[in-house]
């Protein structure tokens, strides 16, 4: 068994102690409510299709005058009551004046996880409550199967009351917010 330096990290960490971690471990965790989750390493297929979305989302015209699309960057949910952050697989946020500068959830616009059977529940139950509550227009889901081929997409719309969303089975994501333009499943798992 390895045992990696997030291994002795707190249970609970405030933003200050995270900004003071190395790099290597800071990237193995998220907080959330002051809570440290350490998170797995994901497979090679979940990476893909995130950097293929990212890139084909990247491609498509935008209803903002500049946007960034990332994936795996840390986007600070709030600070108050505890501090929280999570790191979606795909984040488009609105383009920052300083270079360097990471996305809050005020700059946020669409964010992206791919959800494997062993994420699911926290994809559609905690992140969701935690992508509404901080205000976040977009939640996209890719589920993707046991042979890590894409199930369906879910999106999640924020509205003044709650999340409400719409199913794609089509084979396709169609993106009508932000990014506007259709993505194949296909050009995603090949």
């Amino acid at each position: 068994m390895t045992i990696r330096a997030s291994d002795h990290l707190p249970h609970e960490m405030t933003e200050d102690q995270y900004l003071q971690l190395p790099e290597g471990v800071a990237r193995e965790i998220e907080v959330v409510h002051g809570h440290v989750i350490v998170c797995e390493s994901p497979v090679p297929e979940h990476n893909r299709v995130a950097r293929r979305l990212a890139g084909s989302m990247e491609e498509l015209p935008s209803t903002e005058p500049c946007i960034r699309v990332e994936t795996d960057i840390d986007v600070v949910l709030w600070r108050i009551p505890k501090f929280t952050f999570r790191r979606p697989d795909v984040t488009v946020y609105r383009c920052l004046p300083e270079r360097g500068a990471k996305p809050e959830a005020g700059d946020a616009l669409i964010v992206v996880e791919v959800s494997s059977p062993s994420t699911a529940a926290e994809d559609f139950l905690d992140k969701k409550a935690q992508y509404a509550r901080a205000g976040i227009p977009l939640y996209l889901v890719v589920v993707l199967d046991t042979e890590f081929d894409i199930e369906e997409v879910r999106e999640f719309r924020l509205d003044a009351h709650a999340a409400e969303y719409r199913l794609h089975r089509d084979g396709f994501v169609r993106l009508e917010h932000v990014v506007l333009g259709d993505i194949s499943f296909a050009d995603l798992v090949r």
